[in-house]
């Protein structure tokens, strides 16, 4: 078996874990989402401060199954595309 799948099988890679865009774009996104939702939080004060936080936190909730579809479809995506490239009935 390759480094790779044992060090997934053995639980050593988190790839939703670790996953993180690296494009400029998302930093300055990624601030400017934080700094509005401090403020946003400062604005409404108790106790819609703490509805709101809850709020966030099942969305956010939601977000790593939404990242775990979205990788899984784009590695069956990779391995069909890999299976079609060996397969080469032309």
């Amino acid at each position: 078996m390759g480094k790779i799948l044992q060090a997934l099988y053995e639980g050593e890679i988190y790839p939703e874990r670790q996953y993180r865009p690296k494009i400029k774009e998302y930093e300055k996104l990624w601030k400017e989402y934080y700094k509005n939702h401090e403020d946003f939080i400062k604005k409404i004060g108790s106790p819609l401060d703490k509805q709101f936080i809850q709020i966030m936190d099942q969305q956010l909730d939601m977000f790593p199954l939404e990242l775990s579809e979205t990788f899984l479809d784009g590695f069956r995506l990779g391995a069909r595309m890999m299976i079609e490239t060996f397969e080469d009935k032309d």
